[in-house]
Order: structure tokens, then C-alpha cells, then sequence
């Protein structure tokens, strides 16, 4: 009788679960149908950004610094003149090794170093 009861209770589980997830289905579909209605209504309020979609729910991710904006001015002064010298003789690698020990990770002494290489002018190297 026990395992009868408990069987029944499966299935009684089962089809409340089913038949909300069903009834969901429908309300979420009902609503969309719904907004989209609005949203082609003329008005003023019917008019919403992209941006405006893309910020649901109060999170705004932080912005990210530029690649070839201020990366090397971080580094300090004696290391970006050095790594900048590294680039201008053709050594990246040895400039990437130099920027990563000055406290960088590799990936941020790679982007460092690529823009010192698109900032480098046609210049003289102060090294052999």
C-alpha cells in the first residue's frame, strides 16, 4: 500500500509540474505577444534604445580601458623606455619578458608591448 501511495505521488508530481510549466510557457508567450504590440504603438515611450535593452536589471559592467590608450603610460618609466627600445631593435619577446617582470601578466605585457609597437615612430634605436 506504501509503495502504491508513493507511486501515486509521483505522479500526482508530475502532473502539476508539467501543467505549470505548460501554463508558464503560455504567460510568457502571451506577454511577449503583448509587448511587441505595444512597442509598434505610436508614442514617445514606444521608443527604446538598444542600450537601453542591453542594461536589463540595474548591471552595468565597468568600462574597459583602451588596447592603445593608457597601458604603457602604467608602466613606469625607466621599464617603457627600455621596452620601447626592445620593440624599435625587433626584439618583442625579450620586451614582453621585461614588461611581465615589471608586474604585468603575459597577456596584459603582450597588449602593453603591441602598443608600443603601433605607437613606436620611425626612430632611432639607443641600443645595438
Amino acid at each position: 500500500m506504501s509503495l502504491l501511495f508513493m507511486l501515486l505521488a509521483l505522479v500526482g508530481c508530475l502532473l502539476v509540474l508539467g501543467g505549470g510549466s505548460y501554463v508558464l510557457r503560455r504567460v510568457v508567450a502571451y506577454l511577449g505577444s503583448r509587448s511587441e504590440a505595444v512597442a509598434e504603438g505610436p508614442g514617445p515611450s514606444a521608443a527604446v534604445s538598444g542600450a537601453d535593452l542591453a542594461q536589463v536589471g540595474g548591471y552595468v559592467p565597468a568600462p574597459r580601458p583602451d588596447d592603445e590608450g593608457g597601458e604603457p603610460e602604467e608602466l613606469p618609466s625607466p621599464v617603457r623606455a627600455r621596452a620601447a627600445n626592445l620593440v624599435a631593435l625587433g626584439r618583442t619577446e625579450e620586451a614582453v619578458r621585461l614588461v611581465r617582470d615589471a608586474g604585468a601578466d603575459e597577456r596584459r605585457a603582450r597588449r602593453i608591448v603591441g602598443a608600443l609597437e603601433r605607437s613606436a615612430g620611425p626612430g632611432p634605436a639607443l641600443e645595438p
